[in-house]
Formats: structure tokens, sequence, C-alpha cells
């Protein structure tokens, strides 16, 4: 997804949060975030206020009565910026090819200090980062290698040479062969 399509698709706080409920609950049932019951109401609010929801639901179940929104739980959780911006934050960041930096982001997103940008960015590589790749373990084999040709002048110092390094987990083998020596 692009940006531009990003910005039609999330162009408001509820289709964000339409999103939000339809990934985390994909079924359609809303099940309570603390306990997991399907006995759930959603309440809404009469006075309207900046940083508050116009609605949130409320577990019925008699040892929980938690409270939570789609947002609960999320990177999106407990936040003052509109999820619109956190959208636009996320499509920056996908689209980043070699990554953005915090100061760009206030930039482009038009927010009014740094260090949101910074968290804001934060949260997003954080959340990102989760799961993605699984950790190696037992016996880890590590090597590198220098290329770029032959080194002319500097001896010693590797000038004109990239480092490539490999890293693997090794397998072990089930049963020695035999005819290994």
């Amino acid at each position: 997804m692009n940006i531009r399509e990003a910005y039609e698709k999330f162009a408001t706080d509820e289709q964000c949060l339409a999103y939000i409920g339809k990934m985390r609950w994909p079924d359609g049932v809303v099940r309570c975030a603390a306990c997991g019951s399907k006995e759930v109401k959603r309440v809404d609010r009469k006075a309207d206020s900046k940083n508050r929801r116009k609605w949130f639901y409320l577990c019925v179940e008699k040892s929980c009565h938690n409270q939570f929104t789609p947002t609960s739980g999320t990177i999106f959780h407990d936040t003052h910026l509109p999820l619109i911006v956190w959208f636009q934050a996320i499509a920056l960041v996908l689209n980043a090819k070699k990554g953005i930096s915090a100061k760009q982001l206030q930039r482009d997103l038009g927010i009014g200090g740094y260090k949101t940008a910074w968290y804001l960015n934060h949260r997003i590589r954080e959340a990102m980062a989760e799961g993605a790749i699984p950790k190696l373990g037992g016996v880890v084999e590590v090597d590198e290698t220098y290329v770029g040709g032959k080194q002319r002048g500097h001896t010693g110092k590797l000038k004109s040479k990239d480092v490539v390094m490999g890293i693997r987990e090794a397998r072990r083998r089930t049963s020695p062969d035999p005819d290994r020596k």
C-alpha cells in the first residue's frame, strides 16, 4: 500500500478505529481485553472530550468489569495523537527505503514537538521488531570476509573493501556418518 492509498483508506479516526477492531477481532466478536469474555457491551459517552474516545467497551462479566477500546494493549494505547497521524506515520516508516528520522516525521506530519515524533517513530519500530525474526539458538556459526578486489596501498588498512558477514544456526546431525573419518 502506498502513502496515497493509506491517506484515502484511513481518512478519519473512525476508519482507523474500525480497521484496528477488524484486525483485533477478525471474526467480528468483540472479546474482553482482560478476561477474553464475549459478554461485552458498547457504552457511548455523552460528554465530548478531545482526548477521549466517544465510546468504549465494558465487560459485563461479574468478576471483570474491564473498560477497553480496540486500541487497548496496542501501540496506539493511551495516546493523545489522532489515529490518522499514527496511520500516516506507519505508512511513511514502511515506505522509507532506508528508514526515516524522527525529525523527518515531525516535518512530514506537522507534529509540534521532536519528542512526540521520536516517541511515535520508536513505538512503530518496536512493534515492527516483535517476533519478526526468531532468535538463533544452540550452536551459531559466524563468518566474515572482505570483498572488493585487490587491495592497493594502505597496507594493513582495508580502505576499498566491504565487509560481508554471515550468521546461521548450525544443524545437528541426527546420526554420525559411518563413512566419514
